[in-house]
């Protein structure tokens, strides 16, 4: 009997192993990230170009 419970133990194991990679693995997949560049003027009137780099991901791994 104790056969069994670790074969179900592993199965049930190796399927939550499994399905924690794939989920990371479709979250973090950076479609929904751009860069944005903005062009400020600084203290002496400098037009300075800064990059931003946004994402709208709802996990980040």
């Amino acid at each position: 009997m104790p056969k069994k419970r670790t074969l179900i133990f592993i199965a049930l194991l190796f399927v939550i192993s499994f399905s924690t990679t794939f989920f990371i693995i479709r979250s973090n997949d950076h479609k929904e990230c751009s860069t944005i560049v903005k062009k400020e003027m600084d203290k002496n009137g400098i037009e300075v170009a800064k990059e931003e780099h946004v994402c709208k991901e709802k996990y980040s791994f």
